[in-house]
């Protein structure tokens, strides 16, 4: 029933998205929140926001909704790639 995201035009396997290290980085400058206080916000360690924002680590989708809340802002702003439309058949 679901399986991986075709292309529409040639039927080729779609690329994933994926988190964006640098989106976060620039989001919370931009925000004016250090890493340190986005760990307080988040429960996590500041050492956790760091491997976040150097792309040494991915956070937990549950993590990326926090981090959203917490930089007002959507979810889809940390993720690159292409937005996949579900079509019905």
């Amino acid at each position: 029933m679901f399986g991986t995201p075709r292309n529409a035009d040639d039927g080729n396997p779609m690329p994933a998205r994926t988190f964006s290290p640098d989106a976060l980085r620039q989001i919370r400058r931009e925000r004016g929140v250090t890493q340190v206080e986005l760990a307080t916000v988040l429960g996590r360690s500041f050492t956790a926001v760091s491997m976040y924002e150097n792309g040494r680590s991915t956070p937990p989708v549950e993590v990326l909704a926090a981090i959203a809340d917490a930089l007002n802002a959507p979810m889809d702003a940390f993720v690159t790639g292409p937005v996949q439309e579900l079509v019905s058949a």
